[in-house]
């Protein structure tokens, strides 16, 4: 009978709580204070207080959550009257759901306010009148009576969807700019810096797992000579085709980064020497075969990569020991001709003594030496081959192979005139050799045509500076003989070809074979004419000085002619 009392007293307090609370009288708010302040507020001031508020109120019975009053705000969000939402659950109104929120599955503010008797906040999802949801923060704030009971729940809230929206994008935003600082722009592919980030991580994995890690750098032969050939633009897109080359032949536990320039970097886990060493061999041997279409231009490379192991075995154990290991394998495997693949373990074993101390100092003589004498053998054997091929033309134009021979001899008298350092005066004769090469690529019909060349023709005989360029762009000690090849054709005027160049943008060597060609030409028989006489190509030599030819090396190369008569 005792226990029944107590029950019915709790019902009717809450009761009691609930008509003060609808009626929006007598609210003890407790500031934290020791002493209660009663506020008695008018019915008519209570409705236009809560009604000011721009957030979202509702006064929710703790006992049974069901909604005491709200604020206009509320209303036209739920799309009720007063007297429509009085009574029911909160979270019937608000969650749309028919029982309440779950603890700890569900984050419910007003619960924790309710156990704690504190002021409590979360983020929840809402629904408005029409069930469409929308992210709300809210607050709940306790209300007490006179015995320091909760005797009600006041539940403000705030529609954050577009801040959220704002805050989800912003937050995608920093993670693409973070991703942005990784990866290279060109080609999509990360960079130096998430490189080493990712080379230290997996080096620390191998160290706790004992397992091997291969490093492989990658380096286009003679990439230089690409862009002085074709551009920058052109190159750019070698380097984009080719990374996507290169990914494709690699483990999706492989990593492939731009080290940079013409650099690439592959991070092969859990991959021995031997293992790393096939995936190379694979890389060259389709690199050889690829061809890369970019335009109307067909662009064949050769890339050179060196190898480093990480192992119980290898002594390299730290990540700049690794990188510089397979840094020194590229640069031997380049030094040797490159297009081939060097591993770091099989190059640089520990040299044994041979009488106490190794003279290091000889060691490296040596070495210069072997590489100077190998590097002879091939430049001379490469030349010879193309001095061979240059000739071998004289079975479709004759006047080409004959024209060879003078150039080397008119080219290098202006040289030696102007004075032009040995070095250049090479670079200069090697030019005069090779400078007609390209005309492999120009049909019989255009070299032999007698009569004059239609527009078309003339386009396709524009073509033999870059065919020529492109032939001798892959030897490396011809490097620089590719611009003179490339630009002998250009005008002081900037209407030359095949670049346009004015001036002193044209190299001198190429400046020089101009006027040596030309000059050859007009004294040499052609399919169309015969031989101008000395004295008429002078003319004509001084009569273009200063827009096609430069007007110095004409005057020197009159001054030689004329000494020879």
């Amino acid at each position: 009978m005792k226990k029944k009392q107590t029950k019915n007293k709790k019902v009717k307090q809450c009761k009691k709580k609930t008509s003060l609370a609808a009626n929006g009288y007598g609210f003890a708010i407790n500031a934290g204070k020791s002493n209660e302040l009663d506020m008695e507020l008018d019915r008519a001031l209570f409705r236009d207080i809560i009604d000011v508020i721009s957030d979202i109120l509702i006064v929710i019975d703790p006992c049974d959550y069901s909604i005491l009053t709200a604020n206009k705000k509320y209303l036209q969000k739920e799309g009720f009257s007063l007297k429509d939402i009085r009574g029911k659950k909160c979270y019937e109104i608000t969650h749309k759901r028919s029982s309440p929120c779950m603890p700890p599955k569900d984050t419910c503010p007003m619960q924790e306010t309710i156990k704690t008797g504190e002021v409590a906040r979360a983020e929840h999802t809402h629904y408005d009148g029409k069930g469409k949801p929308y992210f709300s923060e809210v607050i709940t704030y306790p209300v007490f009576d006179s015995r320091k009971k909760i005797k009600a729940i006041v539940h403000i809230s705030r529609d954050i969807t577009e801040s959220r929206k704002i805050e989800d994008e912003s937050r995608r935003y920093m993670q693409r700019l973070k991703e942005l600082t990784l990866r290279d722009p060109h080609t999509g592919l990360y960079n130096y810096r998430y490189l080493m980030d990712r080379l230290s991580a997996e080096i620390e994995l191998c160290k706790r797992h004992y397992f091997s890690l291969s490093l492989l750098i990658i380096d286009i032969d003679y990439f230089k000579s690409i862009n002085d050939v074709y551009g920058h633009q052109i190159g750019d897109r070698v380097l984009l085709e080719l990374s996507g080359f290169i990914k494709n032949l690699l483990r999706k536990s492989d990593t492939l980064t731009r080290y940079g320039g013409e650099e690439f970097v592959v991070v092969m886990p859990q991959a021995t020497k031997r293992n790393a060493l096939n995936t190379a061999n694979r890389i060259i041997e389709q690199v050889n075969k690829h061809i890369f279409k970019i335009g109307n231009v067909s662009i064949k490379i050769r890339v050179s990569i060196g190898i480093s192991e990480f192992s119980r075995e290898s002594k390299l154990t730290e990540t700049k020991e690794i990188f510089d290991a397979a840094d020194k394998a590229l640069q031997r495997a380049k030094e040797t001709g490159g297009n081939r693949t060097a591993v770091f373990s099989a190059l640089y074993k520990d040299k044994k003594k041979r009488s106490g101390k190794i003279n290091y100092k000889e060691e490296v003589e040596i070495l210069k030496r072997k590489i100077t004498k190998l590097g002879q053998r091939v430049d001379q054997a490469v030349l010879e081959s193309m001095y061979a091929f240059s000739k071998s033309l004289e079975a479709r134009d004759y006047y080409t192979a004959e024209h060879a021979d003078r150039m080397i001899a008119i080219a290098s008298d202006i040289g030696k005139k102007i004075g032009l350092n040995k070095n250049i005066l090479d670079n200069l004769e090697k030019a005069a050799v090779l400078h007609d090469i390209g005309k492999i690529g120009i049909s019989d019909e255009i070299l032999r045509k007698k009569g004059k060349l239609t527009p078309e023709e003339y386009k396709i005989i524009k073509t033999h500076p870059q065919i020529g360029a492109e032939i001798i762009r892959a030897v490396h000690f011809l490097k620089d003989v590719v611009p003179i090849v490339l630009h002998h054709h250009e005008r002081l005027d900037g209407m030359g070809y095949p670049s346009h160049l004015k001036n002193g943008e044209i190299p001198l060597c190429a400046r020089i074979i101009a006027i040596a060609d030309a000059y050859q030409a007009l004294t040499s028989d052609r399919p169309y004419r015969k031989a101008f006489s000395k004295k008429k190509a002078f003319q004509i030599l001084k009569e273009e000085a200063g827009a096609h030819f430069d007007k110095k090396i004409v005057d020197t190369l009159i001054r030689i002619e004329k000494k020879k008569t």
